[in-house]
């Protein structure tokens, strides 16, 4: 779309024109989707490197905690300092991150980077989202956000095929290297396209300018204590089950921590002066709240299945981590493909509500089919059982989006776009660390009773838990037993995400009379 041709709808006209095409816009979104399917196919081997297989899944944890936190703040810094300085705060920091993963000389570094990339992460399609807002009216932006969910699907295909052939070639570290060139060329061409927009939207309209300063405005102890209160969540939910029992001190203080500080920030939020990091009253209303409980749900139910589907072809089938990636290229054409369903059905008739239910229920029956296989099973069910849950996702992220969006005015939608993405990650970070914890819940309390009788059994068991490429140096008979085992806390995983996506959907029913026809 030429977006020359489009113009400001809001009447203040302090909004943010863009002069040109948006390839700086369009080169963030699909370095979002590659960057997350290019570790969902490579964690595996990336953690039998630094023989950390058991704590592997802060690969991804880590990316998604500080995109979970930092994801609002971009709704408000961009409506208080501008869209062009946070675009490339986000383009920067991602690509800072994507570098120090990429010459990560451990695990721990790799982590902190990781989340550095994250902090970045969390800007790419939330400006990408919010600069649409500005320049598209919302009956008209169906399609135009189909574009983007098509390339965001794209990313992903690119990154699930190219990132096991990366690693098994030239090395896991070029799947983050690779992104950095392209990155640094969308800040490039960011620098010329993209025109800071006039004086704040937020000071103009609510006549506070010169009351309190811009960094005052900004609610950074509300996002500090989202930030400590996830982290001290996420640490329990690794913790427990996996290094130490769920009965130990050290995973009860650390929930219980992190229940105090999220009650904190909820007391915080409702009483600071500044602008909330998320206002409690963007939480209000019967279409809000399905939406966000369907929203949280389904980034769980996603995000599980992203991390669990590499592990089961690695692990289950004994495959390479290039063939792995290989084999979701097919599938993942489903997410473009719902991306562009959706984009084009809310164009057309809007019917927002149906398009959230029938995504969740494509999710409810993609995930329940993965559940259903056996130990060996036909090949062509490891195409056709992984399509339904990605169609699925493709179609319900987008209309849920527009769902809040809708529900409020073109002056809140920066805010109601970063917080629809605030729980989905919020979503994606509980769903990661659930299967992880089931994962290694399960190898734990299994693993022993089904090698019983073998030779060194614990520092076998020790061995499975921290690298999958263990499993090829056992023995046949114990290989075959972990690979069971394995299977069983795969299944679980399934069975645990298709439960998340059924209670997406009955909350989805809860929702009604949302249409695109605000202005």
């Amino acid at each position: 779309m030429d977006s020359s041709r489009l113009v400001s709808h809001n009447p203040d006209h302090h909004l943010l024109l863009i002069t040109n095409d948006p390839p700086a816009i369009f080169c963030n979104v699909f370095l979002s989707g590659f960057d997350g399917t290019i570790t969902a196919s490579t964690y595996a081997v990336i953690g039998s490197d630094f023989n950390a297989a058991n704590t592997v899944s802060w690969i991804t944890t880590s990316y998604l905690i500080t995109t979970t936190a930092f994801q609002p703040l971009y709704g408000r810094f961009s409506d208080v300092l501008g869209r062009r300085v946070c675009f490339f705060t986000a383009t920067i920091a991602f690509s800072l991150g994507c570098l120090g993963c990429g010459l990560a000389p451990n695990i721990i570094f790799l982590n902190l980077m990781r989340g550095l990339t994250g902090l970045g992460g969390g800007g790419l399609v939330t400006m990408a989202t919010i600069i649409n807002s500005d320049i598209i009216p919302l009956q008209n932006r169906g399609m135009y956000q189909a574009s983007q969910n098509g390339l965001l699907g794209f990313g992903a295909i690119c990154g699930a095929s190219l990132g096991g052939v990366i690693a098994d070639s030239v090395g896991w570290r070029w799947c983050f290297l690779c992104q950095v060139p392209v990155s640094m060329a969308g800040l490039i061409v960011g620098h010329f396209v993209i025109k800071n927009p006039a004086p704040s939207m937020t000071a103009v309209r609510t006549g506070e300018s010169g009351q309190m300063s811009l960094w005052r405005r900004i609610d950074f102890s509300g996002a500090i204590l989202l930030v400590l209160g996830l982290s001290s969540q996420l640490t329990a939910l690794s913790l427990g089950g996996n290094q130490y029992p769920w009965s130990d001190t050290r995973v009860i203080v650390s929930f219980a921590i992190s229940v105090v500080i999220l009650i904190v920030f909820v007391w915080v939020e409702l009483k600071t002066e500044a602008l909330p990091v998320l206002p409690m009253s963007m939480l209000r209303g019967r279409v809000v709240i399905s939406n966000t409980v369907s929203n949280v749900l389904c980034g769980m139910s996603a995000f599980a299945f992203l991390f669990t589907i590499p592990l089961f072809f690695q692990v289950v089938l004994s495959e390479s981590a290039s063939k792995a990636g290989i084999r979701l290229i097919i599938p993942s054409l489903g997410t473009p493909v719902g991306g562009l369903i959706a984009g084009f059905t809310m164009s057309r008739w809007g019917m927002l509500n149906h398009l959230v239910r029938l995504g969740c229920l494509l999710m409810v029956i993609g995930n329940g089919v993965m559940a259903t296989l056996n130990y060996h099973d036909s090949s062509w069910k490891y195409i056709v059982y992984l399509f339904p849950a990605n169609l699925g996702q493709g179609i319900v992220f987008p209309s849920m989006l527009f769902t809040n969006i809708a529900a409020f005015q073109q002056s809140q939608q920066a805010v109601s776009t970063s917080t629809v993405y605030l729980f989905r990650s919020m979503g994606s970070v509980w769903g990661v660390a659930a299967a992880s914890t089931i994962i290694q819940n399960v190898l734990s309390s299994r693993l022993p009773g089904a090698l019983s009788g073998i030779p060194d059994k614990l520092k076998i068991i020790t061995s499975i838990r921290h690298s999958i490429t263990a499993l090829s140096s056992l023995d046949p008979e114990v290989q075959e037993i972990a690979h069971r085992v394995h299977f069983e806390a795969l299944q679980l995983v399934f069975l645990a995400s298709t439960a998340w996506a059924l209670i997406a959907l009955v909350a989805a029913f809860f929702a009604r009379g949302q249409r695109l026809d605000r202005r």
